[in-house]
């Protein structure tokens, strides 16, 4: 027998008699460096407090000269292996979750949601917290033989540069009843609130109509416009080609859409135009005039002035992620650099687009375009497309360089000044760089259940785990599938199809109540005959909206496809996707329904 597979034997046997979580305290460096070498070495954890251990790596630990050779670091511990049908799962902060099921398989996650993973092993748990480096590192689930790793990848050579702060992750271990997902979420929301990098929306509406007729109403994200597709020249266009928008509505009749939700009995609605600016968003960094073909400027203070009498919030739709060659202020001095000193260059949705350094972005090209919409007369929270659907990302031009951490900051900077004139800010998704920020994300999850399994074939459900954390602090919807959930089409643009749900209108519903979400339309209002769709979810998300004040305490499946979540407050959801009635403590939760319990109805 040669000596690797002595090894593999001793590291399997080690793994299977760890009895406790707690017990360990040292795990893994394992470096890779460019030349293709693997070195590995014991790292001692500290202890923090009774319950949690913490890994630190400090950028000194290592001299210049041997960073700039490192491709990635890993950190393994023993606790973050398992071995085939070991009782438990992993699971990743987007709330991927996947079982001990696999002979082989290898994911790597590199879009970081939430700086936070965990693994569930028999009656104990823990959660690994990314606190330092938290925006240059994968999460790696490795199975080989039966033998599964969970792990975090740092990606140094990615930073282009040493380091800019020490790696840092905290530990945090659970035993019994309290080891599994809500245990994970409650502790990374306990970082987040105790370090003030959040405060609750209880505190946040305090002060603040805006916000607080939000956590009311459902949001209704109208398509003004189709982007600027079919271009002669394909997606980089030239003036001659931009002469007209594909219109879906103009602002004239969206006053009459208006006039159409309140005679349903819609008194509340969070109404975003998307596409509602110049040549539908394809003249970035402008973006705070309206399209003259849609009304103009003009038209547009007439809407907003309506929306206001009649009881209604309308908030612009814009993007600050693509700069277009077309536009007359487009400066490709403020374009984010590569490493190699190329531009982050793709085929945007509104001709040939550049992602900006976001510290030009702050102080070049948002000031003037904010002004611009504040007297137009919005009076709702403003969506700002994709800032929290991507990690934040690098820029290597010397004349302002940023990290991705810098990037954050700076997108957190926009969000403060969008909070100050506008009241909220609203966006795509869930990633946490900006919860600084955030009020709402569009969805959390762009997988669902069935589509997750095609994609991550080592995965099996989506969990709440983003909810455990943030609800009651960020308002969402679960996933993208849920938009709408009462309707056939979620978006217009036909890259989400795979994202699209085949689960039943009545599953959908039942999970956004699961989870939490608020009641969101985008695609489906294009067409008016939906709206009475849209009237009939209202009057039940009524019931539900107080608990957008409320944190997600407790989640569990309570007997097959039936699932309880618990809030602050002491409400309970009681969800049945069964097709069949479920007695839960002596009443009935029909198939295919939910309860709600209030705290002064509680069973």
């Amino acid at each position: 027998m040669n000596i690797k597979s002595i090894l593999k034997i001793t590291s399997i046997a080690l793994i299977s008699t760890i009895s406790s979580f707690a017990k360990v305290d040292a795990g893994k460096m394992v470096i890779t460096w460019k030349n293709g070498e693997v070195t590995s070495k014991t790292v001692k954890l500290t202890k923090v407090n009774e319950k949690t251990n913490r890994l630190k790596f400090m950028v000194k630990d290592l001299p210049r000269w041997q960073w700039e050779k490192v491709r990635h670091i890993d950190f393994i511990l023993d606790d973050a292996c398992a071995t085939k049908d070991e009782k438990g799962y992993w699971v990743m902060s987007e709330g991927i979750c996947g079982s001990f099921k696999a002979d082989n398989g290898f994911y790597e996650c590199k879009r970081n949601q939430m700086p936070v993973y965990g693994v569930k092993k028999g009656d104990e748990a823990f959660v690994g917290i990314v606190k330092g480096l938290k925006y240059e590192y994968s999460t790696i689930v490795d199975v080989k033989d039966c033998t599964y790793k969970i792990y975090p990848r740092f990606n140094i050579e990615a930073i282009g540069s040493t380091p800019y702060e020490d790696i840092v992750i905290d530990y945090t271990y659970f035993k019994g009843k309290k080891a599994n997902y809500v245990s994970m979420g409650k502790a990374y929301r306990k970082y987040q609130l105790e370090r003030g990098e959040v405060l609750p929306l209880k505190e946040r509406v305090k002060g603040n109509p805006k916000l607080k007729y939000a956590t009311e109403a459902p949001f209704l994200k109208f398509h003004m416009a189709n982007y600027m597709y079919g271009s002669s020249n394909g997606f980089f266009w030239d003036e001659v080609d931009a002469d007209n928008i594909p219109k879906i509505r103009d602002f004239d009749n969206m006053m009459g859409v208006l006039k159409k939700l309140k005679d349903l009995g819609i008194d509340k609605a969070d109404i975003i135009l998307t596409n509602w600016n110049i040549k539908s968003n394809g003249r970035c960094p402008i973006y705070g005039f309206a399209e003259p073909e849609l009304g103009g400027n003009k038209k547009c203070k007439e809407l907003t002035a309506l929306a206001k009498k009649m009881g209604y919030q309308v908030s612009p739709h814009i993007l600050q992620t693509e700069n277009y060659t077309i536009s007359p202020a487009f400066n490709k001095d403020d374009l984010a650099l590569q490493l190699d000193g190329g531009y982050i260059h793709y085929e945007g949705l509104g001709g040939e687009a550049y992602r900006p350094c976001f510290r030009q972005a702050y102080y070049k090209q948002v000031l003037e375009n904010y002004t611009n919409m504040e007297r137009l007369g919005f009076n709702g929270l403003l969506h700002i497309d994709v800032t929290s659907a991507i990690v934040p990302y690098p820029c290597f031009n010397l004349a302002h360089p940023c990290t991705r951490q810098d990037c954050a900051f700076y997108m957190n900077q926009i969000g403060k000044l969008t909070r100050a004139l506008f009241g909220g800010f609203t966006s795509e998704s869930g990633f946490d760089h900006v919860a600084n920020t955030l009020d709402y994300a569009l969805y959390v999850c762009s997988w669902n259940d069935m589509v997750l399994k095609t994609h991550i074939p080592l995965a099996d459900r989506v969990v709440p785990l983003w909810q455990v954390v943030y609800h009651g602090i960020i308002m969402s919807t679960p996933y993208f599938s849920t938009i709408g959930y009462n309707t056939d089409c979620v978006s217009p643009e036909t890259s989400w199809v795979m994202a699209r749900s085949d689960k039943s209108q009545a599953e959908r519903r039942l999970k956004n109540i699961e989870f939490g979400g608020r009641l969101a339309y985008y695609g489906s209002l294009t067409n008016d005959a939906v709206f009475p769709k849209v009237a009939e979810a209202y009057k039940e998300y009524k019931q539900l909206a107080y608990l957008q004040l409320e944190f997600m305490e407790n989640h569990k499946e309570i007997a097959p496809n039936v699932f309880l979540t618990v809030y602050s407050d002491g409400s309970k959801t009681v969800v049945n996707y069964n097709k069949s009635d479920y007695n839960y403590k002596g009443e009935t939760i029909k198939a295919l329904d939910f309860k709600l319990y209030k705290p002064t109805a509680q069973k």
